[in-house]
């Protein structure tokens, strides 16, 4: 997904930002081959931005300290000129790190903090994974009827799925499953990225990587808590006529003043579309609508036309304008259309046909699926 992306991008790739000096009882121990000389900044985050916690000049040998004062469980960095090394640090952690210029983001030696451990584990877990997918992209490129690749691909993509949903598990508590987790799918694997949040709350609540997460997270919760409450309400307005259950009366006025019934259509097939002028898809389907009626009006077909207007002028205008010849009624109630709610209608065009014995034989049906079942009724 494309927010996991961006997430993923912000903890693992920043720029540089302002210097500040400190104290305390924490501390990164620094060995850095080729690094004699220049100075080593250890970096918190701010807005995904960082700002200078300590900094040490290295000596000769690529050696020196960085004091930290008591920082909570976060993201951290250290950066030496152009190059930066990300490490998950608690407030009692310390941490020794080895490394060489040039490849400082994948030290030869770190250790001291078990979040940082289980961060660099999965950072080389990623390496051999992308490692190995390129080999195999290499192959499928050269030939494309490679099946073996092609399998070892899907293999290699399911196998390093599970092998992050396996880490996410084991440090859903730690900064380092926030990087594994954006290697999955949220949607398919919400209740693995809700333990996450409800996990990292407890330890890391004010981190601003924590609340990009935790936003992500709480935002699609929402959307899935609306669309269950809409599939319910769906449902629920579904079952009020069940297929096979008598169409309730619909008696209202028309264009003309007088009052029309759908009772009065009784023997023919009736389709009773729910419309409305204001309605862009609607008007939209009309001549699909029309279509329809002209082919198989002949055959005892009918249409009852419930508009959902509430002004008479703009219907009337609407039926004349889109040339629909069939009945059509309206009390000009808008949503409040006393047909619409007995019929359960949370959103038009909708339509139900009615069977000439007043029975409803189906609902929603629109263009080809209308045309196609009218065919099964009346005959092509």
């Amino acid at each position: 997904m494309k927010n996991q992306s961006l997430f993923l991008l912000a903890v693992a790739s920043v720029a540089l930002a302002s210097c500040t000096g400190g104290n305390g009882a924490r501390s990164v121990a620094l060995s850095v081959e080729g690094a004699g000389g220049k100075t080593a900044y250890f970096d918190r985050f701010e807005n995904n931005l960082p700002y200078r916690v300590d900094s040490v000049k290295l000596d000769a040998s690529g050696n020196g300290t960085l004091h930290l004062k008591a920082l909570p469980l976060d993201f951290y960095r250290i950066a030496i000129g152009n190059e930066q090394l990300i490490v998950a640090l608690d407030s009692a952690e310390s941490l020794v790190v080895e490394a060489k210029t040039g490849a400082l983001g994948t030290p030869v030696k770190i250790e001291g903090s078990e979040h940082t451990t289980a961060l660099h584990g999965f950072y080389g877990d990623v390496r051999a994974f992308d490692e190995q997918v390129g080999k195999l992209r290499a192959a499928l490129a050269a030939d494309q009827a490679n099946t073996a690749a092609l399998d070892q691909l899907n293999a290699a993509n399911t196998a390093f799925y599970d092998q992050c949903k396996a880490f996410v598990n084991t440090n859903s508590g730690s900064p380092a499953a926030l990087t594994a987790v954006s290697k999955l799918n949220m949607q398919q694997e919400m209740p693995l990225f809700k333990k996450v949040r409800d996990d990292l709350r407890k330890v890391m609540p004010g981190s601003g990587f924590f609340a990009m997460y935790r936003d992500q997270v709480d935002r699609l919760e929402q959307q899935e808590i609306a669309m269950k409450m809409q599939e319910e309400e769906m449902k629920r307005l579904s079952n009020l006529l069940p297929l096979g259950s008598m169409a309730p009366e619909i008696r209202q006025n028309t264009p003309e003043g007088g009052t029309f019934a759908l009772s009065e259509l009784r023997g023919k097939v009736v389709l009773i579309d729910f419309w409305a002028s204001w309605c862009r898809p609607c008007r939209m389907e009309n001549p699909n609508v029309k279509r329809v009626y002209d082919k198989f009006h002949n055959k005892g077909f009918e249409i009852l036309g419930v508009s959902l207007d509430r002004a008479q002028e703009a219907w009337t205008a609407a039926i004349q304008q889109d040339g629909l010849p069939w009945k059509h009624v309206s009390d000009l109630g808008f949503w409040n259309n006393a047909a619409a709610q007995e019929y359960g209608v949370s959103s038009i065009p909708f339509t139900v046909l009615v069977d000439r014995e007043g029975k409803i034989i189906d609902k929603g049906l629109r263009g080809d699926q209308l045309e196609g079942r009218l065919a099964e009724l009346l005959g092509k």
